[in-house]
């Protein structure tokens, strides 16, 4: 059998192997696993390895990473391959599992005659991201198992630091777990739990657009001085969270559920929550005058035409 396990958060693609490979084999001890990067080999050796029965197992189990060149992302490294890995597919070897692992930034292309063949076999597993309601439950059951407690107003902080991206939250707890081992308190969260640029970036922009000026020039000097964050980088991350923004709001007012936009966009359910709830009343002729600032800001600094520091503050000031 040959499957597809994809998602855009490696954590929740390793879990999902994991459970396809129990699924599939009974006896995990009796099973050969090999995992193959396709940066890294060529379709013969491939098939080469999904032919070859093993010596020891009575099943194999073959994990290709990287599959990027199954999605829409362009890139010249692709693995390459030919109507061989095809006729393959269509008559596998019954003791090998086939595994693309595909970590994407862009969906998968349904153009694909691999993609065409697993689809036809329903072996395409899409890895479901958490949604809003989601994350505190599991929040709240990661420290369970690990035999912490943990208050709710940390389970909250927790889930906005992390803003629905699962690989924050596995090391960002790995750190905080090291720090308490009994029970995990707010302060706890605030003083290990390390917040995200983009998440500060979202916090300037939601007091911008709520008019809060005031807080917004607060964590920009704070983010210069304790992170030591160039204002050009941080108009690239507002502008791109704006875009965004621009299109969460169009479909909402379209009358598409949180769920459909972030399937729509490829966007995580959690985000695109959090962005409408705040912002469902910002105006599209708004975010288009504030991202044109934001061009010709960028503009200014890198002609030198600006203080850096000064022209991002002077925005602040006059949004």
């Amino acid at each position: 059998m040959a499957f597809i396990v994809c998602g855009s958060q490696q954590p929740l693609v390793k879990k999902q192997i994991k459970s396809c490979i129990l699924q599939q084999v009974k006896d995990v001890d009796n099973c050969e696993i090999i995992r193959l990067d396709s940066n890294k080999i060529n379709e013969n050796d491939l098939l080469n390895e999904c032919e070859q029965y093993s010596l020891c197992f009575n099943k194999k189990v073959i994990i290709l990473e990287n599959c990027g060149f199954l999605t829409g992302e362009r890139s010249e490294a692709k693995f390459s391959y030919s109507d061989k890995l095809i006729k393959y597919l269509q008559n596998e070897n019954p003791n090998t599992i086939l595994i693309f692992s595909v970590i994407y930034d862009k969906k998968l292309d349904s153009r694909t005659k691999i993609y065409k063949i697993l689809s036809t076999k329903d072996c395409i597993i899409m890895c479901k991201e958490l949604t809003a309601k989601e994350w505190p439950k599991q929040v709240e059951l990661y420290f369970k198992k690990k035999h912490v407690l943990i208050e709710d107003s940390a389970i909250e902080e927790i889930c906005k630091r992390c803003d629905g991206n699962f690989n924050i939250f596995l090391n960002e707890s790995k750190k905080l777990l090291l720090y308490k081992k009994d029970q995990i308190l707010l302060d706890d969260v605030k003083k290990i739990f390390t917040k995200p640029l983009y998440n500060n970036v979202f916090e300037i922009q939601n007091n911008l657009l709520h008019n809060n000026k005031e807080k917004a020039i607060q964590i920009f000097r704070d983010l210069e001085i304790s992170k030591n964050i160039e204002p050009v980088v941080l108009i690239s991350i507002f502008a791109n969270q704006l875009i965004s923004l621009d299109k969460y709001l169009y479909l909402y007012k379209k009358g598409f559920s949180y769920g459909e936009i972030a399937t729509q966009l490829g966007e995580n359910p959690y985000v695109v929550m959090k962005n409408i709830n705040n912002f469902r009343n910002i105006k599209s002729e708004l975010i288009e005058k504030v991202l044109d600032k934001l061009y010709l800001l960028d503009k200014e600094i890198k002609h030198g035409e600006i203080n850096k520091s000064y022209g991002f503050e002077l925005f602040l000031i006059n949004f």
